[in-house]
C-alpha cells in the first residue's frame, strides 16, 4: 500500500494506491487497485492476463475507399 510518494519500479503481488499515494515509474503487478484521487505516472503492466488482442476494423462501409472500390467492381462487371 502506498500512500505517500513514491518514484521506480514496483513489483507485487498487489499494489493499492491510496488517495495521498502518487506513485512515478513501473509497476508489475496481478491486481492494482488506485484509489479516487490518487496518482500514478508510468507503465503498468498487469501479471497474469493474456496480451491485448487487435481488434478487427469495423467493416461498416463507411470508408471511402472501401466504397469506391466497390463502385469500381461494379462498373467493370457492366
Amino acid at each position: 500500500m502506498i500512500s505517500g510518494y513514491f518514484s521506480g519500479d514496483v513489483e507485487a503481488e498487489r499494489l493499492e494506491i491510496v488517495a495521498s499515494g502518487e506513485v512515478t515509474g513501473t509497476i508489475s503487478t496481478a491486481k492494482l487497485v488506485i484509489e479516487s484521487g490518487a496518482r500514478f505516472n508510468g507503465t503498468s503492466k498487469i501479471r497474469g492476463q493474456e496480451p491485448p488482442r487487435q481488434l478487427a476494423h469495423d467493416k461498416g462501409g463507411d470508408d471511402k475507399s472501401e466504397q469506391a472500390a466497390a463502385k469500381s467492381k461494379s462498373a467493370s462487371k457492366s
